[in-house]
């Protein structure tokens, strides 16, 4: 009997986000090959040895989003999730173990390969509510279920916060996984969602009052020198310290304007040997932008992220069960989140918190957990078209 052989696009499945993070994976490819032109003066040898990693990495990425694709979420036992919650709790204070890297303690280190467990986090933990949240077990049981969770999702965001000092990556998870809760609509949590949505308009607020011109002020007054929170603050007005804090974000707006509307060339970019730091995560929109400019590097971009985006939008107000719905709106702002805060961050409009543009930046945790994403939204969509099929 001849074996079936591995295929990335199960039946089904939604064609135009398979084809759309892998043609954005390959741009980002070539970006981060350019990008890595900025280490040791250009050498041969640094940018091929990146771009085989990068190679390899996307090739694990779209081996894993095939296998996500065909992973039945629906079932998973509760007691097995609170394991791998724990499990991935100790697996975040990994990271103190080793050195910090740009003063987060974010990744473990295995040999030639750094691993970032917090990214893994952010997908393991909208499973785990949409998997809990979609049961219907009476009122009483309900809230006590969305307490839980929440309280669940904040012990995350604390730990990410406060052990690995990594704000970016806190921020995000929470997020998400408050999103994925709101929408969770199981009855009697109507007065749960009410608070949280308050604690949320509270929190934005305050956010906006710190960095107005008066917020920043005070705070910097107060006296405290720390490098993150004057990063964080100099997305105010980055040319007040453009020398220091505001120094990276500088040198990213000015390659924004270089590149145009049609860029100085791919390769050409010069501000990536000036201290980015970098180019090939953080940073990579900014050498887009200068090489490629709006009509060579911002509209594909658009366009590769709409093909991924605009289906899990469509398949989020589809799919009949509250679980499904869960995992596929969890994925898409997984990703509507990394896009807002790495080019809002690198533009200059929104505070820089270091988080990667997804499947584009440089390194393997982030894509392949953006692919396990995409793969596990794959699997709802295709349990639905399946489910539409039987009924014609």
């Amino acid at each position: 009997m001849q074996k079936k052989k591995f295929h990335p696009f199960p039946s089904y499945s939604n064609r135009s986000i398979f084809i759309g993070a892998l043609l954005l994976s390959i741009f980002g490819l070539f970006m981060i090959a350019s990008a890595e032109m900025s280490r040791k003066a250009g050498q041969s040898s640094v940018i091929i040895s990146s771009f085989i990693k990068q190679t390899a990495y996307i090739i694990g990425g779209v081996f894993l989003m095939g296998m996500a694709a065909r992973f039945p979420l629906h079932g998973l036992r509760k007691d097995t999730l609170d394991k791998i919650y724990y499990l991935f709790i100790a697996l975040l204070f990994l990271p103190r173990l080793q050195a910090s890297a740009g003063g987060a303690y974010a990744w473990v280190r295995l040999g030639p390969v750094t691993i970032q467990p917090s990214e893994f986090a952010k997908v393991f933990m909208t499973i785990y509510i949409s998997s809990v949240m979609s049961k219907n077990e009476g009122m009483e049981a309900n809230i006590k279920k969305y307490g839980e969770m929440m309280l669940k999702n904040l012990i995350m965001f604390f730990i990410i916060l406060l052990v690995e000092h990594d704000f970016g990556s806190a921020i995000v998870l929470f997020g998400i996984n408050y999103i994925v809760l709101m929408i969770s609509n199981l009855p009697g949590t109507s007065k749960c969602r009410s608070l949280t949505y308050g604690l949320f308009i509270f929190v934005i607020i305050v956010s906006l009052i710190i960095l107005s011109p008066l917020g920043t002020a005070f705070i910097k007054n107060l006296g405290i020198n720390d490098y993150r929170l004057n990063r964080f603050l100099s997305s105010a007005n980055p040319f007040e310290d453009q020398y220091d804090s505001g120094y990276h974000l500088v040198l990213s707006l000015v390659s924004i304007a270089q590149g145009g509307l049609f860029g100085v060339g791919y390769g050409n970019s010069i501000h990536k040997f000036m201290n980015f730091p970098n180019p090939s995560s953080d940073f990579i929109f900014a050498v887009i932008m200068e090489e490629l400019g709006v009509v060579f590097g911002l509209l594909p971009l658009i366009i590769l992220y709409f093909m991924i985006l605009k289906p899990l939008v469509s398949y989020s107000l589809k799919v009949n069960d509250s679980q499904s719905r869960m995992i596929i709106v969890g994925s898409f702002m997984y990703f509507i989140l990394h896009i807002i805060f790495n080019i809002g961050g690198v533009s200059g409009l929104i505070p820089l918190t270091g988080v990667p543009l997804l499947i584009v930046s440089s390194g393997g945790s982030s894509l392949w957990a953006s692919m396990m994403s995409l793969g596990f939204a794959q699997s709802e969509i295709i349990r639905y078209e399946r489910a539409m099929k039987c009924l014609e």
